[in-house]
């Protein structure tokens, strides 16, 4: 084997021929070892890395070989020690940290080191390094680092997992309104109720322009968006073998136990080499039943279950928040409990950001609706979804207009994350918000090709109370956007800033005044009808209704085109208007919620998907 090894890695030789060989006599097994070497070399990747994460061997039993070929002693650091270095850190540096210094019963600084072949060759090569010198390094197992560093600084993570954003910008959703919106909003409210009185006509006609004006944008963008549905296909392998980085997977779980198989199968099919993916189970401390899912599952070693403190806001961009200072991963990607991606979907996106400039921010992966045939209700989310990740958002993206993410699937450059200062912990739509928050720091948001399968609420409760909460966010997002309208304008510029609030104001009004148009609708046909004199409502009626139809036909026609050659399982056009009235239901939900709480997150409960669809 060592003859193997000399061809294929001559620099190396001898250092891996010596790790192999201690490895060798401490009773490792030769086919892990030569298993590992093996995937070293295909992959990209180390060694070492190979023999933690990607092998099966005891993390103690290797560390201590590497101390010993080191000339190091070994010791296990116990969970009691005193941790003293890193302390106080900031957010973005704690989980790159290559090693700790504790403090003994004795008084006695050890500094406990994650090995790496080029620290082993150091040491070794370094003859002037004293025996008390060596004495005080100890090497320390990645995993025991990193779980060493989440628990003698948990409380210092929680508190920045909420603070961080308001600390990088002074920017949150945590004000609903600060006091110059309030006042505003308060103006207008006087205003409009001065103008009931004493010129109801004119209040009525202004609003009906200025409305109408939002809804014919909204239909103008879906008919531009259904002209130009993008079909996006991966790059092709170009067959070199390139260093692969880190790649962090994260996952927020709160009362998921039920899916929690499913999705560890999904995560240990993702196309990336073992021991450079890194999954991040970030689950609330107290969610018992989760935890002890996650627990019975046969993790492979880079899976780590990461228990987020259970302090307000209890929300996912705050786990993932968390979660963001215990990465390692160059790259970040945020998948949900329920999600299926695509097993090629990390290749992807990495090839694409290793082709683009710095300014691409995020990669969105489109989200593909299963279980559209189980009920009416996963059929009308389907059809909507299939418009908005196959034919709105990649029309978007083309134009580098500002995107709203969509919850999952979303990858990251970690420095792009770092700058902008993470997620909103008090946004319930964390990702519509930093899908802007990227376009007003000067980045953009691309579209991936290989999708993610999800599935949708079967029961129109729990579909209402997650459209609530994401309505909800997205009314958030556009008052802590609006504080400052004068700077997103000159930081996004005169077109995406227009555009930007056709997708949010115009959605959240649409939404909101749906069923007054039809309520007017239906008075001003009987009016017609039944009243003499009443062709005063003519032209206003014969605006709005083309206002409906219009909208109706535009969200039809680019949802079929987003679908292609796909048939939905059922009819679309005839539900549209039921379901657009659900929408209404959900955005007064979510004003009243505004109001009454802010934060509250209405958790979407998630079962194991029952429909099997391949990946096109």
């Amino acid at each position: 084997m060592f003859v193997m090894l000399h061809k294929a890695h001559a620099r190396n030789y001898d250092l891996e021929a010596a790790i192999a060989a201690r490895l060798f006599c401490a009773g490792a097994a030769k086919e892990q070892v030569v298993t590992a070497f093996r995937n070293y070399r295909k992959n990209g990747t180390s060694f070492i890395g190979e023999l933690y994460w990607a092998s099966d061997l005891n993390h103690t039993l290797i560390t201590r070989c590497l101390s010993e070929v080191a000339g190091l002693n070994f010791e296990e650091v116990s969970a009691s020690s005193h941790v003293i270095i890193p302390n106080g850190q900031r957010f973005a540096s704690l989980a790159r940290t290559p090693h700790i210094l504790t403090l003994t019963d004795d008084l006695t600084i050890k500094i406990h080191t994650s090995p790496t072949m080029a620290r082993i060759a150091h040491i070794r090569q370094n003859h002037a390094i004293s025996e008390k010198e060596r004495a005080r390094e100890t090497f320390i197992s990645p995993l025991c680092l990193a779980e060493l560093l989440r628990t003698k600084h948990a409380d210092y993570l929680a508190g920045n997992a909420v603070s961080m954003l308001e600390n990088a910008t002074g920017h949150t959703a945590r004000t609903v309104a600060d006091g110059q919106q309030g006042a505003v909003i308060a103006a207008i409210i006087v205003t409009c109720l001065f103008l009931i009185i004493i010129a109801p006509g004119a209040l009525w006609s202004t609003l009906h322009v200025l409305f109408s004006t939002l809804f014919m944008g909204c239909i103008a963008l879906r008919l531009l968006a259904s002209r130009h549905v993008l079909a996006y296909e991966a790059p092709a392998d170009t067959g070199k073998k390139i260093e692969v980085p880190v790649y962090s997977v994260m996952v927020a779980l709160y009362k998921e136990a039920a899916v929690v198989p499913q999705l560890v199968r999904a995560l240990k099919a993702l196309d990336w080499p073992c021991s450079c993916l890194e999954v991040l189970f970030l689950c609330e401390e107290d969610d018992h039943p989760t935890l002890a899912a996650l627990q019975g599952e046969l993790l492979p070693a880079r899976f780590r279950i990461t228990p987020v403190p259970a302090t307000g806001p209890r929300t996912k961009p705050k786990a993932l928040n968390y979660g963001l200072q215990l990465a390692e991963g160059e790259f970040i990607v945020v998948y949900d409990a329920e999600d299926r991606p695509h097993s090629g979907q990390l290749r992807e996106a990495w090839q694409r950001f290793s082709g683009a400039s710095d300014e691409l921010g995020c990669l969105q992966a489109p989200l593909v609706i299963a279980n559209g045939a189980d009920s009416w209700i996963a059929r009308q989310f389907a059809f909507e979804y299939a418009a908005h990740f196959r034919g709105l958002l990649p029309w978007l993206a083309n134009g580098k207009f500002v995107i709203p993410l969509g919850g999952t699937s979303n990858h990251f450059r970690r420095e792009c994350l770092m700058q902008v200062g993470g997620w909103d912990p008090f946004n319930v739509t964390e990702d519509a918000e930093l899908g802007s928050r990227l376009a007003r720091n000067g980045y953009h948001i691309e579209m991936l090709s290989l999708p993610t399968l999800e599935d949708a609420p079967n029961d129109v409760k729990v579909w209402l109370k997650q459209r609530t909460r994401w309505l909800k966010g997205w009314m958030q997002t556009w008052l802590v956007e609006m504080r400052q309208p004068s700077q997103m304008l000159k930081k996004v510029g005169l077109k995406r800033f227009l555009i930007y609030h056709l997708q949010t104001t115009g959605l959240l009004a649409s939404a909101l005044l749906f069923p007054f148009m039809g309520l007017f609708i239906i008075y001003a046909l009987a009016m017609i009808t039944f009243v003499k004199g009443a062709g005063f409502v003519s032209p206003i009626l014969i605006f709005d209704l083309m206002n409906i139809i219009s909208g109706f036909l535009s969200f039809h026609l680019l949802g079929r085109a987003a679908l292609k050659n796909e048939k939905p399982s059922g009819p679309i056009a005839s539900g549209l208007p039921l379901y657009w009235l659900l929408i209404s239901a959900a955005a007064w939900r979510a004003l009243w919620q505004l109001y009454a709480a802010p934060f509250l997150w209405e958790k979407t409960p998630h079962h194991p998907a029952q429909t099997a669809i391949s990946f096109k």
